[in-house]
């Protein structure tokens, strides 16, 4: 059964868009096409930018019937995002945010989790983003460590140059959750597409988790299910 893919960035950088190209292999029988925000809309995605990113990106793909085109959409900005809710209101077909796809990678296995993301002010949206997934009134401990940010801004995350701080930034994190038993990564952010590989070469007593490789994976699965 093929299975054809709209993988969407909601900011309007090309440069996040096309290192998702560069890192995501299709699976067979699956056909990845990439779409980015218009240029009006934020190149990089803020807790207080996500509602107009949402916006501008679902009136763009309303206005060019995209949702006919493909069999389901991956929404790449690892949040709550608004666009997973507003553009599933125009269609019955399987939208997925790469956030709630981490999410379900780690609630399926016995690891204990963190989400590490770009900037620390993403920081208690992200921990809030869990509890609101799991149903619970608090912060699930016993799975998860609370999110913690690299401070270092999107566009920024793929520069080679930049990876000896976020290298560091990690050894920093994991030895303050050396004892909390911690044995997985959730890479929270669209723009850490790729360093998944980069880290386990480093790290390689850890997982990490690229959240849009592992969107797509169970999107595709969904989108087959349903079918």
């Amino acid at each position: 059964m093929f299975v054809n893919i709209l993988v969407i960035n909601p900011n309007s950088s090309q440069k996040v868009s096309d290192n998702l190209k560069d890192i995501l292999v299709a699976p067979p029988l699956t056909k990845f096409e990439f779409y980015t925000a218009p240029s009006h809309g934020p190149e990089e995605i803020t807790p207080d930018l996500s509602t107009i990113s949402g916006e501008i990106a679902l009136e763009d793909i309303l206005q060019r019937d995209l949702i006919s085109k493909y069999d389901g959409f991956l929404i790449c900005c690892y949040s709550d995002h608004p666009l997973v809710h507003s553009l599933a209101k125009h269609t019955k077909k399987p939208i997925m945010g790469i956030m709630q796809a981490t999410l379900l990678y780690a609630l399926s296995s016995a690891s204990k989790s963190f989400i590490l993301t770009s900037v620390n002010e993403w920081e208690p949206v992200l921990d809030k983003g869990i509890i609101d997934f799991v149903g619970s009134d608090t912060f699930p401990s016993k799975r998860f460590a609370k999110t913690k940010g690299l401070d270092v801004t999107v566009l920024g995350l793929s520069d080679p140059k930049e990876y000896a701080k976020i290298e560091n930034r990690v050894i920093q994190v994991l030895e303050e959750y050396k004892d909390s038993n911690i044995d997985c990564v959730l890479l929270g952010c669209a723009g850490m597409a790729g360093l998944d590989d980069k880290l386990a070469a480093s790290f390689p007593h850890i997982k990490f988790i690229d959240s849009v490789k592992v969107g797509v994976e169970l999107l595709g699965a969904l989108i087959r299910f349903q079918k």
